[in-house]
């Protein structure tokens, strides 16, 4: 299994466990989220483009808040806050342990 296929797996295992829901459907749901956090912040978390933040080994509850922030506009940027406002608490606590952990190095 790669990589990114087990932080997905792990991702997807705390993000069931923590929302008590359908592990099958929910984690689709999650994956289907971490995707489109992935696609521009990166695999890892860091990314090329500086006008996108590298997430990569940020503070757990400091990317916590900004979601929080965005989702309540609070925040706002025209990608983040439409995303943001698709997320749990949970979901947010979970991806900001994934990209708080980075990409393993092989």
């Amino acid at each position: 299994m790669s990589v990114l296929n087990n932080k997905l797996a792990a991702f997807m295992v705390l993000s069931a466990t923590m929302g008590g829901f359908s592990c099958q459907a929910f984690a689709e749901d999650d994956q289907k989220l971490l995707n489109m956090c992935i696609a521009c912040h990166g695999v890892d978390g860091s990314n090329d483009f500086a006008s996108i933040p590298n997430l990569k080994g940020q503070n757990v509850q400091y990317m916590v808040g900004q979601l929080k922030n965005f989702k309540t506009d609070k925040r706002q940027d025209k990608t983040m806050s439409k995303v943001a406002k698709l997320l749990t608490e949970e979901q947010m606590q979970a991806m900001a342990v994934y990209f708080n952990t980075g990409k393993e190095q092989d």
